[in-house]
């Protein structure tokens, strides 16, 4: 069901960005919708992430490195065709600043470099400063003061960018930590009010009260704020999301597991990181073509060949480690143990004598 979420995101995204390519301008502004699209991606990175994280002891090893080889591969593949274009076509398709703030996990507070091919990697660097974060705040806080430090983060972030509305109310600007954070925390709220059983009875029923003001919420949220989405948008998704997972059953929940939508939300990685390689390389008519033909292709090639070879073979380096860890494990003599065959030894002896 939460596949159908991310293929409704990255429509969203590619809705916006074809748009764009094809008019040079928006016919509406409600059309603007590539900003609402990245803050449901948002809300579902905190939740899924959280929601593994408490899933069994935080291993942050483990974690990581499923993040990097789910991630970076395939990223870094991209800005090294984007790199070998600019040099091969002499277009400045990026620049050398600008890949830097992209694996470095920047983009989305820096503008040095222009906004090349790579500008939407400013959602990446986001996501990445977050894992860097949150796993280890889960860690070292629990769950339970997670939650208030999750809730509290998230409405620090909606009043500060409400008291500074209008200086980030606007393209280059709206991009950053402290403007966007809230709507990966409202996910990690969500995930940690599930993992409790009672609160997740009471959500359970409050959500049937909740379901049809978030419905409402989220078109209107859609249609006034282009550029800067609001708190009770995050927390909308955050309230679709959990219904969805508390009652998967439900008739609404089955739109979502839609096996062309599913499949879709499963490749959204891949499609998001090279759309952008393909909508703005073409203005006009002749981009769509060139999306509908060149986008497929190296989206699929990425997921198949990059992406789904990377997170298995993240998981054989995990059952290694983890085969490794039990047979040193075993192999290492417990000092407690011996202590104890010494002294029964030595009473032995003793009593002998």
């Amino acid at each position: 069901m939460l596949d159908g979420w991310r293929g409704i995101a990255i429509l969203l995204v590619l809705f916006d960005h074809v748009t764009m390519a094809i008019r040079g301008a928006y016919p509406a502004p409600w059309t603007q919708l590539g900003q609402h699209g990245v803050t449901i991606f948002f809300v579902l990175s905190g939740y899924l992430i959280t929601a593994r994280l408490v899933e069994a002891p935080i291993n942050l090893k483990s974690f990581y490195t499923r993040r990097f080889f789910r991630l970076m591969p395939a990223a870094w593949t991209f800005l090294a065709v984007l790199w070998l274009l600019s040099r091969a076509t002499g277009k400045p398709l990026t620049t050398p600043a600008e890949i830097a703030s992209c694996v470095f996990f920047y983009r989305n507070m820096t503008t040095v470099g222009g906004w090349g091919l790579a500008g939407h990697f400013w959602s990446l660097s986001l996501e990445e400063q977050f894992y860097l974060v949150w796993p280890c705040c889960l860690l070292l806080a629990g769950t339970t003061r997670s939650r208030w430090i999750a809730a509290g983060g998230a409405c620090a972030v909606a009043i500060y960018r409400w008291h500074f509305w209008a200086h980030y109310n606007r393209f280059g600007q709206n991009i950053e930590s402290q403007v966007r954070a809230d709507a990966l925390l409202v996910g990690c709220l969500l995930a940690l009010l599930l993992a409790d059983a009672g609160m997740r009875t009471r959500l359970s029923r409050a959500m049937r009260l909740l379901t049809l003001p978030a419905v409402i919420a989220l078109p209107v949220c859609f249609a006034v704020f282009h550029e800067l989405p609001p708190l009770i948008e995050s927390a909308s998704i955050a309230v679709l999301i959990g219904a969805v997972v508390l009652r998967p059953e439900a008739s609404g929940a089955h739109v979502l597991g839609v096996a062309p939508l599913a499949w879709l939300g499963r490749i959204s990685y891949s499609v998001y990181l090279w759309q952008e390689l393909f909508v703005h390389m073409t203005r006009g008519p002749a981009a769509l073509p060139l999306l509908c033909i060149g986008l497929p292709c190296c989206a699929l090639a990425s997921y198949y060949l990059i992406e789904q070879p990377c997170i298995r073979f993240a998981r054989k380096l995990e059952k290694t480690q983890a085969a490794h860890r039990r047979l040193f494990q075993n192999s290492t003599p417990n000092p407690l143990t011996k202590q104890t065959v010494v002294e029964r030894r030595l009473a032995r002896t003793l009593r002998q004598s």
